[in-house]
């Protein structure tokens, strides 16, 4: 018996003004009744709105769904203990996600410096205007090999992952016509980092204190650049890039904190895991709704008839998931490789996060024979 009814698949986008078309967010759909059209919304505010919709039409229909998004869930391990102590003495003003507006002026200049002026084109480089907390320390591994212990925590904290989006859901503000501080987010989270700037990458017409345009030089010792998974994706970026070809590091930032307000939307908390956080891997995918990290372009895919890459990618995504699924395999798909230690295992759920399909290359090659 097949473990979904319907899945859907969303190519994100941090695009910073409303945007349709080529790299811009796709949502692909595939139930009972077949293909329903892809949708192409042109804010994040009004995607998110729509897959809602859909949710709670799925749900009254008693349909079990499998949604993915195309952006990184957590990031490596010992950041989010760090990105969440680091932000824990940043607020914006009342006005966040939840209501979709833009802090003021002031609120801005204060809490999130707007970008300095580029020393390129003649004009001074502003100080950061933050009075900064104290340096946050790193916690986590060193660079790689060794051993890969899960994150300790106490009885009733919230696990690493959890920290990872509360604080992003609390700091990211995304406005309904695609504005967003992600940048000046960056640079504050860069800013208090024991280890020194992580975050990379921003607009060439700007220049911020702790945010540069280049990959650092001398970060990553204690925290990684990569996830695990990302050595089994080798193609995928590290989510501390924000900007460049390739890069997720903007999407998972803005992403994240959307889905932290679906997560606890109160129409939907009841029957929504994110995975494999919540569900153990695929031992335990018993809520209704289950949100999965995808990588589309593990699935061979291209332009038909002169439309978009994203869009045919986010319908081929979802009707692998069904091929998967009708044979009983999806579960494989959703499990994490062989070769895990159950350390690493355990760190995964408890931070990192794992992209579906990743390290099964039978099963992809299998996928990609067929296609």
């Amino acid at each position: 018996m097949p473990l979904f009814d319907r899945y859907i698949a969303v190519d994100w986008s941090a695009a910073n003004t409303p945007k349709r078309g080529k790299d811009s967010i796709w949502i692909g759909e595939l139930g009972p009744e077949g293909r329903v059209p892809s949708a192409n919304p042109s804010t994040r505010a009004a995607a998110m709105e729509a897959i809602a919709t859909r949710l709670l039409s799925a749900r009254q229909r008693n349909e079990r769904v499998m949604l993915g998004f195309d952006f990184v869930f957590g990031y490596p391990r010992g950041a989010a203990a760090a990105i969440a102590a680091a932000g824990a003495d940043l607020t914006h003003s009342p006005a966040g996600i939840g209501q979709g507006s833009r802090p003021s002026d002031s609120a801005m200049q204060e809490e999130y410096p707007p970008p300095c002026p580029s020393p390129a084109r003649g004009e001074e480089t502003r100080t950061l205007a933050l009075e900064l907390a104290s340096p946050s320390p790193l916690r986590g591994g060193d660079r790689g090999g060794g051993t890969f212990p899960a994150p300790a925590r106490q009885p009733g904290d919230q696990p690493p992952w959890l920290q990872l989006w509360s604080t992003l859901a609390r700091l990211v503000v995304d406005t309904p016509d695609n504005s967003s501080n992600r940048f000046q987010l960056a640079e504050a989270i860069n800013h208090r980092l024991a280890e020194g700037p992580h975050f990379w990458g921003h607009p060439h017409q700007h220049s911020y204190v702790a945010l540069h345009p280049r990959r650092p030089t001398t970060a990553y010792a204690t925290i990684p650049e990569r996830r695990l998974a990302e050595r089994y994706v080798r193609t995928a970026q590290p989510v501390w890039k924000l900007t460049g070809v390739g890069s997720v590091g903007s999407q998972a930032m803005l992403g994240i904190a959307r889905l932290e307000a679906l997560r606890t939307d109160p129409r939907l908390a009841a029957d929504i895991a994110v995975w494999p956080f919540e569900t153990s891997f695929a031992d335990d995918l018993g809520r209704p709704v289950t949100i999965t990290e995808i990588y589309p372009s593990l699935f061979p895919a291209g332009e038909a008839d002169g439309l978009p890459r994203d869009r045919a990618q986010v319908e081929v995504t979802t009707a692998r998931f069904a091929e998967l699924d009708r044979a009983g395999l999806l579960a494989t798909f959703l499990s994490p490789p062989a070769g895990l230690t159950a350390d690493e295992r355990a760190a995964l759920i408890a931070e990192e996060g794992w992209i579906v399909g990743a390290g099964h290359e039978a099963l992809l090659a299998r996928l990609r024979s067929a296609a």
